[in-house]
């Protein structure tokens, strides 16, 4: 390649960098709290993810298979009980949305848990979650008043739009009553 057509490329390339650049940033600059009709989902960017202090980190391993890694953080670095808190999960096989909220549905089947909503909601985190693959990471945000939003790869996914699911959604990790007591000693840091 000669020096002309290479300086060319390196042009080209830029410019299409610029274009990403500004594509993504009038995305991320649209309006907010649009709903969706169909299900109870909405776009919550007020609960942007922060840098917090871990409060604990485990990994989840069925039989031979590594799952997940899993990561606490709070404002203050220690576990109060509720929000505000970051719960992510690193996945580290593919797993498909349908068993995403299938494995939803069994733990709370678990932990005795019902909730009027709980169909709808199953339904809505099945519209909301795309199929995972291995690196990708969901984050659950809660704030202090229990409002909810997922990420995906630092991408905000959407939000339950229900009072009651945050704390019922992040208990399945982090209520005593959790189906694997062991992660969630180790999330909420207790040795």
């Amino acid at each position: 390649m000669t020096v002309i057509a290479r300086s060319y490329f390196a042009a080209a390339v830029a410019l299409i960098i610029l274009w990403l650049t500004v594509a993504v940033s009038t995305q991320s600059a649209e309006p907010t709290g649009t709903a969706v009709t169909e299900t109870s989902v909405t776009r919550l960017d007020p609960l942007g993810l922060e840098v917090w202090p871990t409060v604990g980190q485990a990994r989840l391993k069925i039989l031979f298979w590594n799952v997940y890694d899993s990561v606490l953080s709070t404002p203050t670095g220690t576990w109060q009980d509720k929000g505000p808190y970051q719960l992510a999960l690193t996945y580290l096989r593919d797993i498909p949305a349908q068993q995403l909220v299938d494995e939803t549905e069994k733990a709370w089947r678990d932990q005795g848990r019902s909730h009027p909503n709980e169909s709808q909601w199953l339904q809505s985190l099945l519209s909301l979650w795309p199929d995972v693959t291995e690196g990708d990471t969901l984050v659950l945000a809660i704030d202090a008043e229990g409002h909810n939003a997922f990420w995906l790869n630092n991408r905000a996914i959407g939000s339950i739009d229900h009072p009651d699911f945050g704390a019922f959604f992040g208990g399945i990790w982090l209520d005593a009553d959790s189906p694997r007591p062991a992660l969630r000693a180790k999330l909420v840091g207790q040795k």
